[in-house]
């Protein structure tokens, strides 16, 4: 039995290459985190080198490779076992595994990128950032113990933007380039328990993650909840379907999430009084509309 340390995807891809080569069975191999003990009864990776290279030559699907560089970022310790086991099967049992959905392998593989697709779009909607400055820093002081986070040489932050997230996944290193394409020309920090990412406009670097998250006031902030007051539809409000898209675990860090108990709590009252109110009907619009009349005179002439 083999312990073989594994600190990220990559370092994984370099081990799984070396014990694919020497023709190592997948029953054979402890994988762990990097820093965890072995196993007592274990041999470590490098008596691994010192077996025969069998096969020269590897090569497996891109489809793989793609697919096993998203799953690598679920939270748990038996992927590079199962990743490992799978690139095993295709290269001495049959190429066109990943086509066979059923097989047990293969469709946990799959709920698990489809677990990670649904985490990296929460990453997308849900991260909030908020603008620190130097006139919020001297005010709230306790904002300075999370400010060591921050890139090196950040020493203006009248233009500098936080957010916090918690995501399910170690998804972070894969999103970040969405948030780098959609905010490049701004300076911010994204941080999570597991990893921060900042970027300062030219460079992205990543830090430890931090333990919880700051307390950070934004004027933006005010200005986007009275726009959520004002854009909130009473009588389309389906309240299983907008915490399946927007779960209760996130609303801690959604500025908000603070006025969805009210809003919830006085919708049908409004959407009653939409109904009743007489002071303009509720066809007026809809009844002026050309499509409408359109679609009218064509029942009308079908009679």
């Amino acid at each position: 039995m083999f312990t073989v340390d594994v600190e990220d995807f990559n370092h994984w891809r370099q081990q799984a290459r070396e014990l694919l080569k020497r023709n190592v069975p997948p029953d054979n191999i402890a994988w762990q985190y990097a820093g965890q003990y072995s196993l007592a009864f274990s041999e470590t990776s490098n008596t691994m080198l010192a077996l025969p290279v069998i096969n020269k030559e590897l090569t497996l699907p891109r489809e793989f490779f793609r697919l096993a560089k998203t799953v690598a970022c679920f939270r748990d310790d038996s992927i590079w076992a199962l990743l490992y086991s799978i690139a095993w099967r295709l290269l001495f049992e049959d190429r066109r595994l990943l086509e066979f959905t059923l097989d047990k392998q293969v469709a946990r593989l799959l709920a698990m990128r489809k677990t990670i697709a649904r985490d990296m779009h929460k990453m997308e909607a849900f991260v909030r950032f908020k603008r620190i400055d130097e006139t919020t820093l001297k005010e709230r002081p306790e904002l300075a113990e999370n400010t060591h986070d921050l890139p090196q040489g950040t020493n203006d932050l009248s233009e500098y933007y936080v957010a916090w997230f918690e995501p399910e996944h170690l998804i972070v290193p894969l999103k970040t380039s969405f948030f780098i394409k959609r905010f490049n020309n701004m300076r911010w920090s994204i941080l999570t328990p597991d990893i921060c990412a900042h970027w300062d406009t030219q460079q992205l670097t990543y830090t430890k993650g931090i333990n919880r998250s700051p307390t950070i006031e934004d004027d933006l902030e005010n200005l986007w909840l009275e726009y959520y007051k004002n854009i909130f539809n009473p009588a389309r409000l389906k309240v299983k379907a907008m915490q399946s898209e927007m779960p209760k675990k996130y609303w801690a860090n959604l500025p908000e999430a603070a006025l969805i108990k009210d809003l919830t709590r006085s919708a049908q009252t409004k959407t009653d009084t939409m109904i009743t109110d007489n002071s303009r009907p509720a066809w007026e619009k809809t009844a002026k509309s050309s499509f409408i009349q359109r679609e009218q005179k064509k029942l009308r002439e079908k009679r």
